[in-house]
């Protein structure tokens, strides 16, 4: 089996600050703990390092991530953008082969 990964998808739309965009991954990290801890490769991904990508990608991109059923972040707006903006979808750890169906056409978020 390949490597066992998790992608975070940060919405290219809005204008967030490096802060901003730190604190909305983490969120999802958070939520994605919560909701995925019984995935199967939970326990992979936990033990050899918790590898995590940031990517990047238009809101109707993330839309069609979270109708996959992945784990999403609306912004309270108590900052820099508007609330109930969608923010970032974390996908579960997956093998990162798996991934690529929906990630490969992704950029990595700089």
């Amino acid at each position: 089996m390949g490597e066992v990964v998790q992608y975070y998808v940060v919405n290219q739309d809005l204008t967030m600050s490096a802060g901003k965009v730190a604190a909305q991954v983490a969120h999802a990290a958070t939520q994605a703990v919560l909701v995925y801890h019984q995935n199967q490769l939970f326990r992979e991904w936990l033990e050899t390092g918790q590898t995590k990508i940031i990517l990047k990608a238009s809101e109707n991109t993330l839309n069609m991530l979270i109708k996959e059923g992945f784990v999403y972040i609306k912004d309270a707006g108590r900052t820099e953008i508007a609330s109930g903006s969608l923010t970032v979808v974390a996908l579960p750890p997956l093998n990162k082969d798996e991934a690529k169906k929906y990630t490969q056409h992704l950029s990595l978020y700089s």
